[in-house]
């Protein structure tokens, strides 16, 4: 025999699982595994450099993870160039891109990112953080960021606000995926680089459109 005790504790039970499968995040649209990249410079200001570099992916992963269902992983850390320092983000790109070309990726990740410490400007050319292209499904994605990091970060949590190193990142990746420099003062793609948290419609769409593309082979 049921008694009511069992019915209303099958009715709580039922009610309690409908709200927790209601309240469960949905899971990403898109993974894309990071091959993480510490120069001299940065390496040689935080011992805990791989922490850090892993807390900046993540950061801009729960961005874009909110935003447009995609997720930053970040699969290995490793300290790279060894000894030599690179003060140009021109430089590093242009090595980054020798030292480990595309068509020799071997799918243990999509995507590089190289962390810089050099202390430069992110106004200036030099030390502006770079794309090796604006990624679109016909040519693939980027395969390289390379990025100035301008103070010591440690990641908070999911939902810190992003501190302007991570805007910058984000920002970055956001070319991976398509996305374009706007005229727009509010949209975090102007190119200024200033603290911005939202995206222009028109890069919105680009990067909802693009986020399924294929890497790039070269």
């Amino acid at each position: 025999m049921i008694t009511r005790r069992r019915i209303i504790c099958s009715i709580l039970s039922a009610l309690c699982l409908s709200s927790c499968a209601v309240l469960a995040p949905e899971p990403p649209q898109r993974v894309v595994r990071v091959k993480a990249l510490a120069d001299v410079s940065f390496r040689a200001r935080n011992s805990r450099w791989p922490d850090e570099a892993r807390g900046l992916i993540e950061a801009a992963s729960d961005y874009y993870e909110r935003e447009f269902g995609i997720q930053f992983v970040t699969e290995s850390i490793m300290p790279w160039p060894a000894q030599e320092r690179i003060r140009s983000t021109v430089d590093l790109l242009a090595k980054v891109e020798q030292d480990f070309p595309a068509k020799n990726k071997d799918g243990s990740y999509d995507l590089i990112v190289v962390f810089t410490g050099e202390g430069l400007s992110q106004y200036f050319v030099a030390g502006r953080s770079r794309v090796d292209r604006i990624g679109n499904c016909q040519q693939g994605l980027g395969n390289y960021v390379v990025t100035p990091v301008n103070k010591p970060f440690r990641y908070a949590g999911a939902h810190a606000e992003p501190e302007p190193d991570v805007i910058t990142i984000i920002h970055e990746l956001a070319h991976i995926f398509g996305a374009e420099h706007v005229e727009d003062r509010a949209s975090i793609m102007h190119e200024d680089l200033g603290y911005r948290t939202e995206f222009d419609d028109k890069n919105r769409n680009i990067i909802a459109k693009n986020k399924l593309c294929p890497f790039a082979k070269d």
